[in-house]
């Protein structure tokens, strides 16, 4: 009979830790994927980008993009996350942040379309399918 109440006593601290556990899991933050993609519509040159984060350091090496080619990333969102790019082609750079919040905004979701054109480089807008003009080449 005794047998008996600590068996009884053991399924339920084993149902209780179950519960716990489903219940602390529930509340964990999700992980959401972000996507980013870069297009090489500059005029028969080739377009270099190399993405980098600083915290936990991150090189996603230099990826070098023929006319036309594109090239994508995905991570999870998480604090410290801040990616910026360096795109180059010819003599000309830009270096830029690619996983802040408001760019995050500026394209309308998780993913992001950057597009290399000879007069700069722009930002797909998701929701309203147009590009917006985001910054000059430099040196």
């Amino acid at each position: 009979m005794k047998r008996m109440g600590i068996a009884k006593l053991y399924c339920l601290a084993l149902v209780l830790a179950l519960a716990l556990g489903l219940s602390s899991a529930a509340r964990a933050p999700r992980l959401r994927t972000h996507h980013v993609k870069f297009v090489n519509q500059l005029d028969n040159k080739v377009l270099n980008v190399n993405c980098k984060n600083e915290k936990p350091y991150i090189d996603l090496t230099l990826q070098i993009l023929l006319p036309k080619q594109e090239y994508e990333f995905k991570y999870n969102v998480a604090r410290g996350m801040n990616f910026r790019c360096d795109l180059r082609h010819g003599s000309t750079s830009r270096i830029f942040t690619v996983s802040d919040a408001i760019t995050k905004r500026e394209c309308g979701g998780n993913h992001c379309v950057w597009k290399a054109e000879d007069t700069g480089i722009s930002l797909l807008n998701s929701k309203t399918n147009q590009y917006k003009f985001k910054y000059g080449w430099g040196n």
